[in-house]
């Protein structure tokens, strides 16, 4: 498997942090993408001493939403950042995805300039830790959970808050100006998941085996690449089409795959 190529443990059935682990072992991977929940489940000192003996690097660890929109939401959303810093520090982590939070009732300027102002104590204590926060694009049905949406959006939310960029392609390889944002991003790129979308599918979760539908991911991916992205490529298939392929068949096919596309640029 490519050295680059991460397994989110989203993809993977619900276990215990160990199993996950043996399973993107047993895939070839080296590096794993687990959600915070997992670690402190299983314990911050025992995951890394886990992740030590298994050989595995974290690409990414999952935090889920920031919160801003008011006072009191800033200061518990600065909290919790500030103890998953102190986990991905411990785990080695190299990344922590992660969306702004809701915005209320403030418009989106406002909104962009409130989630700046909050989160600039987290960005300035993940530099000092060595850890890059990775604010990634998600779909709009999640507006109470993020108000980056467009990949160009979140980018200039990143790029004003002095943080780094996920790019989750599929939550935004529809924008129409998908290329321009890939360029501005590249330089501030921590992470990029991979997943694809099959036509016709309408209830989430649906994402698919990288090649099996209909993004042109033969195209992003070098683009990606050539912006200047050298980070890890996450791997996050969530839904029934991966169960229903199995697990290792679908995500090993999906490694060799991307492998490919990131070797061809």
């Amino acid at each position: 498997m490519h050295p680059n190529i991460s397994i989110n443990t989203l993809c993977l059935p619900e276990a215990p942090f160990a199993t996950h682990l043996e399973q993107v072992v047993r895939l070839g991977a080296r590096a794993i993408g687990p959600g915070l929940e997992e670690i402190t489940a299983t314990g911050v000192d025992a995951s890394a001493r886990a992740l030590r003996d298994a050989g595995l690097t974290v690409s990414t660890l999952t935090h889920r939403a920031f919160s801003f929109a008011t006072t009191e939401d800033a200061g518990a959303g600065r909290d919790r950042l500030n103890a998953t810093i102190d986990v991905a520090a411990t785990i080695g982590a190299r990344t922590i995805t992660m969306t702004t939070g809701g915005r209320g009732a403030l418009s989106w300027r406002d909104a962009a300039a409130r989630f700046a102002e909050a989160i600039a104590p987290c960005a300035e204590r993940a530099r000092t830790a060595g850890v890059a926060l990775s604010l990634e694009p998600t779909s709009h049905l999640y507006a109470d959970a993020s108000i980056a949406h467009r990949l160009a959006d979140t980018v200039a939310l990143a790029r004003a808050a002095g943080i780094g960029v996920g790019i989750d392609l599929f939550a935004c390889w529809t924008d129409a100006d998908i290329e321009d944002a890939i360029a501005a991003a590249g330089p501030i790129a921590a992470l990029v998941q991979v997943s694809d979308h099959v036509a016709g599918d309408r209830a989430l979760p649906c994402r698919a085996v990288p090649g099996d539908g209909m993004i042109p991911l033969d195209r992003l991916v070098p683009l990606i690449v050539h912006a200047g992205f050298y980070g890890f490529w996450d791997i996050e298939v969530i839904g029934p089409r991966l169960a229903a392929d199995g697990y290792g068949k679908g995500l090993a096919r999906a490694a060799d795959r991307l492998g490919t596309w990131i070797d061809a640029a």
